[in-house]
C-alpha cells in the first residue's frame, strides 16, 4: 500500500474528534526528534484538523535544542506522572513502543510509529508503521509524508526540519540517504537563516566548558580509540557533544563519551569508519543493563544504577573493541 494511502487511514481513524492525539518523543529528545513531532503534529492538524499534544518525560538538556524549542515556538512540553493516561492515541516519533527510552503507558493504543532507528525483533505495533533504519532522520520521513499531501510549510517548520536533518547527519556527512539530501536542499530555501545562527551558536553556561574540562582531564586512547568520564555530567546531552568533538582528533576513528546524570550513566558512541553499526553496538553492550541504539557511525544510550553497572558496560566496551585495560595511556599525561 502506498505511502500517502495509508496515512489516509489513520486521518480517517481521527475523523472521530473525541479522540485525544498525544505525540511522544524518546526521553531526552534531539533535534531530529522535536522536528519530526513538531512537523506530524503540523500535519496531522492541517488534514485531520487535530490539535493534538506533544510530550517528552526527560529533560531538554543542551542548550541548543532549548533554545529552538522556544525561539521556533514548539508546542512540546514534559509529561507530567499519570498524566499521559488521558490520551486515546499515541504516536511515537524517532522511538519506538518496544524501546525503553520512552514513557509510553502500558495498554495504550499506538495509532503511529515514526522511527529511523532498527527494530527490535520486528515488535512494533499500530496502525501506522513507519520504521527505515537506511534514512538518516525521522525529520525526513515527516517531511514526505507533508510533500506527498502538498502542505505548505512555514518558515518556522522548514528551520526546524532542517536543523533536525543537519544535526542527525551531520550536515550530509553522516549516515545519510536520499531522502535526507533531498528534503536538506528543499528546506534549505524555506529557513529562517537569523533563527539557526542563534541556535546553532548561543551563549554557553560555564557548567558546560567544566565538562569540557573533565572530559580532556579523562581521556585515555588505546591505538585509535579514545574513551573519557565527564563524571557527573552537567546534562546527559554533553556526551554526544564530546564524543562529535573528539572525533575530531587526528589519529582517532572511535570515540566512548560516558557521564553520570540522576544517578544514570549516559554515553555516546562515535566513528569515523563505514560498517561499525554503532546503533547495534550500543544496544548489545546495555543489554539487561539499560538501553541503547543509534545509527552506523553514532550510537549511545542509558545504563541504569551505574554503581553496579559500569564496570560490565565498560568490559563489554573492551572485549568488543579488544582493548587491554591496563594499555590505555593518558592523552596528555603531564596534566594530571
Amino acid at each position: 500500500m502506498k505511502l500517502k494511502e495509508r496515512l489516509n487511514k489513520v486521518i480517517e481513524i481521527l475523523s472521530d474528534k473525541s479522540k485525544k492525539v498525544c505525540i511522544l518523543t524518546h526521553t531526552n529528545p534531539d533535534p531530529d526528534a522535536i522536528a519530526s513531532a513538531y512537523a506530524l503534529w503540523f500535519f496531522l492538524k492541517k488534514t485531520a484538523g487535530v490539535n493534538a499534544a506533544i510530550y517528552y518525560d526527560g529533560i531538554i538538556g543542551r542548550i541548543n535544542n532549548r533554545i529552538m524549542v522556544e525561539l521556533l515556538n514548539i508546542p512540546i512540553k514534559k509529561a507530567r506522572n499519570d498524566f499521559l493516561k488521558k490520551f486515546d492515541y499515541f504516536c511515537l516519533v524517532d522511538t519506538q513502543p518496544g524501546k525503553r527510552n520512552n514513557c509510553l503507558p502500558k495498554g495504550k493504543k499506538v495509532l503511529m510509529v515514526i522511527d529511523h532507528h532498527f527494530e527490535d525483533n520486528g515488535k512494533n505495533e499500530g496502525e501506522f508503521v513507519d520504521v527505515r533504519e537506511n534514512v538518516g532522520s525521522t525529520a525526513a520521513m515527516v517531511c514526505q509524508y507533508l510533500d506527498s499531501f502538498k502542505i505548505e510549510i512555514t518558515d518556522t517548520l522548514a528551520t526546524a526540519l532542517f536543523y533536525g536533518i543537519k544535526t542527525d547527519t551531520d550536515g550530509l556527512l553522516r549516515d545519510f540517504s536520499s531522502i535526507d539530501e533531498r528534503y536538506y536542499k528543499k528546506l534549505f530555501l524555506k529557513v529562517d537563516y537569523k533563527k539557526l545562527h542563534m541556535i546553532e551558536y548561543p551563549e554557553l553556561p560555564k557548567e558546560y566548558f567544566f565538562d569540557f574540562a573533565d572530559a580532556i582531564n579523562s581521556a585515555r586512547v588505546f591505538n585509535d580509540i579514545l574513551i573519557t568520564d565527564l563524571g557527573k555530567a552537567f546534562v546527559p546531552d554533553m556526551t554526544g557533544e564530546m564524543a562529535d568533538y573528539f572525533l575530531r582528533m587526528e589519529g582517532i576513528s572511535l570515540v566512548l563519551v560516558f557521564g553520570e546524570f540522576n544517578n544514570m550513566l549516559y554515553f555516546s558512541l562515535r566513528t569515523t569508519k563505514r560498517g561499525k553499526r554503532l546503533g547495534r553496538v550500543s544496544y548489545e553492550l546495555t543489554e539487561g543493563i539499560g538501553s541503547g541504539g543509534g545509527h552506523n557511525k553514532s550510537g549511545g544510550g542509558v545504563i541504569t544504577n551505574p554503581l553496579l553497572n559500569k564496570k560490565i558496560f565498560l568490559d563489554r566496551f573492551f572485549k568488543k573493541f579488544g582493548i587491554t585495560a591496563d594499555k590505555l595511556t593518558l592523552l596528555y599525561p603531564g596534566i594530571i
